[in-house]
């Protein structure tokens, strides 16, 4: 284009939106390395790592092929792993046993006791005999608290009430999970169609991207053709990259709504 513009075929003003554009994508990568220092030194700070640390992403895990399980696979691991769930599950169990034990209160208690024994001179004859007596005992008790059957009640009412309220919090929680491992799921295969579509458009924004410069480079197109042709084709790799970005971020989270990370 400067040569061009050095013979006279060309504007100053074409190579001018050329360098608004560089400078548009040079201002775009500073911003991105920032993000990138800042997004590292959190998590330098969170992981308790020494403070020169550098995180390098795995870049490869872009092109690696991760599993597609079904939704009832993921579902199961939702069931057995999940966080929530084994807390909401606990809280059920806990109630259960505090019903259980006040519901005891209101049963008899029954004792069972048995000894050996041994007792002498024996004092009360005159005059007393010397004499050993060597005896076993076994005995059943049974004890009922009548007061129980009032002072039970209410504590056995709350306790009902509690233990409801746990199964209620727990199906609450399964149904959330359930909803959110669906979501999780349907985004993830979503993703995949995705990258497929804009494997498409970046194969057609590059084409259009080489017909145009070679038409441009003939001096049968506008500078603006040009432009709009390399934004195209930024655009469509950005988005491809962004796509193939997405099948890993709703991956792993996947993996943590299921409870395995």
């Amino acid at each position: 284009m400067r040569t061009r513009y050095e013979q006279g075929t060309a504007l100053q003003n074409d190579i001018t939106r050329y360098e608004l554009l560089v400078t548009s994508l040079e201002l775009q990568l500073v911003k991105i390395n920032n993000t990138i220092d800042i997004l590292n030194t959190n998590l330098v700070a969170i992981a308790g790592l020494p403070k020169n640390t550098v995180i390098v992403p795995d870049s490869t895990i872009l092109v690696r092929s991760l599993p597609k399980e079904s939704a009832a696979w993921w579902q199961a691991e939702a069931e057995a792993n999940s966080p929530s769930l084994s807390l909401a599950r606990s809280g059920v169990d806990i109630s259960r046993k505090t019903e259980s034990l006040v519901r005891s209160e209101r049963l008899p208690k029954i004792g069972l006791q048995a000894g050996w024994n041994i007792d002498g001179p024996i004092l009360v004859e005159v005059p007393p005999i010397n004499r050993n007596l060597s005896y076993w005992y076994v005995g059943v008790g049974i004890s009922y608290n009548i007061s129980s059957l009032y002072k039970s009640n209410k504590s056995l009412v709350r306790s009902r009430i509690a233990t409801q309220r746990a199964m209620e919090q727990f199906y609450a929680t399964r149904e959330n999970v359930s909803l959110a491992v669906n979501a999780d799921h349907v985004r993830y295969l979503e993703a995949y169609e995705e990258v497929k579509t804009q494997q498409k458009s970046v194969e057609l924004a590059e084409r259009n991207y080489h017909t145009t410069s070679t038409r441009y480079c003939a001096g049968m197109a506008l500078i603006t053709d040009m432009l709009d042709a390399a934004n195209s084709k930024l655009d469509a790799e950005q988005r491809l990259v962004n796509a193939r970005i997405n099948i890993i971020y709703y991956y792993y989270k996947l993996l943590f709504t299921t409870g395995n990370i």
